[in-house]
């Protein structure tokens, strides 16, 4: 027995030995297996961001070639742009200054021939003649306008007066205007004692150009309503008539510069204007820190164009 324990025991303990050696030894080998999958697994998503980010840069090379090269076509569309500016604002100036001189002797001349005694048909030339002169004297009158607002010389002379004296130093010659067009020209009552600090003749130019517009959009006896009241800290004038309306799509597009409504149908009033009244009248209005604009319930319906100056 003695023999047995002293023999079996050892034996025991060295199996037991190496039973806890291989244990530990296949322990270590799966775990280092483990940590080679979890190391070789993080290495293929290094890689694939990797991939990933090269081709962000790639991306970001060529988006950035292509940035430039917008630029330089855009520097290049600016410097064409900045010339035809410079070419239009010469051209105005030549308009200006050429063409005035010339269209005073054809207007004075065509006058003093209609003083003497000449034919019926002669008569009816001259008066076309002084009549498209007038016209033209128009034109030259807000293409002078238009170069000073493009210039940024479009000054306003501004002293303190009653604003209504704007309305009756024109309305006598408006309600000319309207008696050759067969137009009723109703004119409200005008609030006393308004006074404000803007450039009289500037401001007599926006209300004589929304009524002349009114009347001469307006068919033969129809109305005209001029009405002037006070909001708050502003005094309104509203030009209201019975004419071929605006559509909705043009509110706003009336106001741009040589614009003319699409939907107008009647020719010879097209061509009896260029679309510049209305622009300079915005920035007259708006160099005096006032609002204009126009409303209507549709073509046909007639329209109301509208200023507010603050007094």
């Amino acid at each position: 027995m003695e023999f047995l324990a002293i023999v079996v025991i050892p034996m025991i303990l060295l199996v037991l030995g190496a039973g806890f050696l291989v244990v530990s030894q296949v322990s270590s080998f799966v775990q280092s297996g483990s940590h080679n999958q979890r190391q070789h697994f993080s290495n293929i998503i290094i890689q694939q961001y990797m991939v990933q980010i090269a081709m962000a840069q790639s991306q970001m090379f060529k988006r950035g070639r292509e940035l430039q090269v917008l630029s330089s076509r855009l520097a290049l569309s600016n410097q064409e742009l900045a010339r035809l500016n410079d070419m239009r604002s010469k051209f105005l100036s030549i308009v200006v200054h050429e063409v005035r001189t010339p269209l005073a002797s054809i207007k004075g001349f065509s006058e003093l021939l209609l003083k003497r005694k000449v034919g019926e048909k002669e008569v009816l030339y001259l008066n076309h003649i002084v009549s498209a002169s007038d016209q033209m004297g128009r034109l030259i009158s807000d293409l002078t306008d238009l170069a000073m607002i493009e210039a940024g010389k479009l000054k306003m002379e501004k002293a303190v007066f009653d604003y209504a004296d704007i309305a009756r130093d024109i309305l006598p010659g408006i309600v000319i205007n309207a008696q050759k067009k067969g137009v009723e020209l109703s004119v409200g009552e005008f609030p006393a004692g308004n006074r404000v600090n803007g450039d009289k003749f500037r401001l007599s130019q926006v209300l004589m150009n929304l009524l002349n517009n009114a009347i001469k959009f307006t068919p033969a006896g129809k109305r005209v309503e001029l009405t002037m009241r006070r909001e708050g800290r502003f005094i309104a004038v509203y030009v209201k008539d019975s004419g071929i309306g605006i559509h909705p799509s043009e509110i706003k597009r009336i106001f741009e510069k040589f614009y003319q409504a699409q939907y107008q149908k009647d020719e010879k009033l097209r061509k009896q204007g260029w679309g510049l009244g209305l622009s300079i009248a915005q920035e007259v209005v708006q160099a005096h820190k006032g609002e204009i604009g126009a409303i209507s319930p549709g073509l046909g319906k007639g329209s109301t164009f509208w200023f507010k100056i603050p007094s």
